[in-house]
């Protein structure tokens, strides 16, 4: 009996992934890459809220908002960049605040067209967006979406453990795979820290000079040959705004913010093909 237990234990240790490491059968180093066949006809669900805390003087003002929305993509390659269109299927936005709540109706912003070139580490270049109508700029800034939308992926290929790093606050790091089904998931690590001189103003076409921090991290969630299946976000900005202009008082304020971008199987509608 004690012999099969052990038997039993050194199978389970010979089969976790710890032990295929120590064998020298882990992953191999991996590229991740856009590519128009990844991306055309494809939809992807996206859910963020927000919580945004701001001070004026002695004045505390607290906001919830929340942003509910299905992007459908159409891409074709265009050499070694994909030709990138996509809009909202759907789209709910509100903010919530002691004033009540904001619910706009989105629908003259649903079907319109952000158009630009991706590359395939995942740097987009806008080149046209839609209308963003006056109720729904006060909600949400979704003229620039499109820029932030897709998680950027590392320009080399990286084995598990390995990290990647730019000049802007960019580190990727490879993570040990997992499975759902059949399916081997590669997964990317991200962290990113930036930080402005100019704040933007929402629903106004100003900005103000200001110190503003951005931090984020995240996971990127990869499928060899489908591509991404899943992004996680968890952003926290800090702004300071100091006296002038339109301000009597200095602002502070900070946004923490939580976004999944999930990719929606089975049958896509292309429609408008």
């Amino acid at each position: 009996m004690r012999g099969a237990r052990l038997t039993r234990a050194l199978c389970a240790l010979l089969g976790s992934p710890v032990a295929a490491a120590a064998q020298g059968t882990a992953p191999a180093a991996a590229a991740f890459r856009y590519t128009a066949s990844q991306l055309d006809c494809s939809a992807l669900a996206e859910h963020s809220r927000s919580r945004l805390d701001g001070q004026t003087g002695t004045r505390l003002r607290r906001e919830t908002l929340t942003r509910d929305g299905l992007w459908r993509l159409r891409a074709r390659p265009a050499g070694r960049i994909v030709e990138l269109e996509a809009w909202y299927d759907s789209l709910s936005l509100t903010r919530e605040s002691a004033e009540g709540t904001l619910t706009p109706d989105t629908d003259g912003l649903l079907g319109g067209r952000y158009r630009g070139k991706l590359t395939a580490t995942g740097h987009y270049m806008a080149e046209a967006r839609p209308f963003i109508p006056d109720e729904v700029a006060e909600v949400a800034e979704l003229s620039g979406v499109m820029e932030d939308l897709l998680p950027p992926l590392p320009p080399v290929a990286l084995a598990v453990g390995q990290r990647w790093a730019d000049s802007s606050g960019l580190e990727l790091e490879r993570l040990p795979d997992s499975t759902a089904g059949r399916r081997v998931i590669r997964r990317l690590a991200l962290k990113a820290r930036g930080e402005r001189s100019q704040a933007t103003v929402r629903g106004e076409p100003i900005t103000l000079p200001a110190r503003q921090t951005t931090t984020e991290t995240g996971q990127v969630d990869w499928v060899p040959g489908e591509g991404l299946v899943r992004r996680d976000r968890h952003i926290v900005v800090e702004t300071t705004v100091p006296a002038g202009g339109p301000l009597r008082q200095p602002l502070r304020s900070r946004l923490e913010q939580d976004v999944v971008l999930a990719r929606v199987r089975g049958d896509v509608n292309c429609g408008g093909r």
